[in-house]
């Protein structure tokens, strides 16, 4: 820990999720010293917390102490409409977005699901994917199959890149210097426009990807597997 940030931020962790990299996710949470923690959304995977196993109530735990110490903000994500019984059992309270001015540099955070057209205009279609997805989850045990299913359904028509181009302009109209999102589980760090663009990627996959903010406003993508 030689470096001190001003803040760490991780999305899409999907507690519940039998490909949740709780471990990983505790080592990232003690990595580095940070004052402020953010979760950009998709901190559960669906509201049957009887799916967590023990490393991943691990996860709520070392949550829970550390907003005890630091300054903490959870985003909600398409994932996370049940937050309210982690709100009540825990106490983290739930945004829809966050905007931090470091250095005079505008920095927003959002989970990056509202900019998603097709969850919006099919969301029968789109929870019925959610339940086969997961069960092919279970069937597949080393996650081989459904990694790579993941990875071409988000990357089909470009989805992600037109994800990223839609909301970069949706920023600069807001006059935002950067844009950070989740959602869509790649892990990207650019420039779109006139603004800086970072999706935080995934704990899901490996590496787990996810970023450090330092006092400056210096976004940087980091990898740990």
């Amino acid at each position: 820990m030689d470096k001190k940030y001003n803040i760490l931020v991780l999305s899409d962790i999907h507690l519940g999720s039998p490909i949740c990299q709780a471990e990983l996710v505790i080592a990232a949470l003690h990595k580095n010293d940070y004052d402020k923690l953010i979760i950009n959304g998709d901190l559960l995977d669906s509201y049957n917390l009887h799916r967590l196993c023990k490393s991943q109530w691990k996860v709520l735990s070392e949550l829970r102490k550390i907003s005890k110490k630091k300054s903490c903000i959870f985003i909600s994500g398409n994932h996370d409409k049940h937050c309210g019984i982690i709100s009540v059992l825990l106490g983290f309270d739930f945004v829809q977005d966050h905007t931090e001015v470091i250095n005079g540099k505008k920095i927003h955070f959002v989970h990056g699901d509202c900019f998603d057209s097709f969850i919006k205009s099919q969301p029968m279609i789109t929870e019925l994917a959610s339940g086969v997805y997961y069960f092919l989850q279970k069937l597949d045990k080393k996650q081989i199959y459904t990694r790579k299913l993941k990875k071409l359904i988000k990357s089909w028509n470009n989805a992600a890149e037109s994800l990223a181009k839609k909301a970069c302009e949706w920023a600069y109209k807001m006059k935002y210097d950067a844009l950070i999102l989740g959602h869509t589980h790649i892990a990207k760090h650019t420039k779109i426009g006139e603004v800086e663009y970072l999706n935080l990627g995934s704990q899901c996959e490996l590496p787990i990807t996810y970023a450090l903010i330092d006092d400056l406003g210096n976004i940087e993508l980091q990898y740990l597997e």
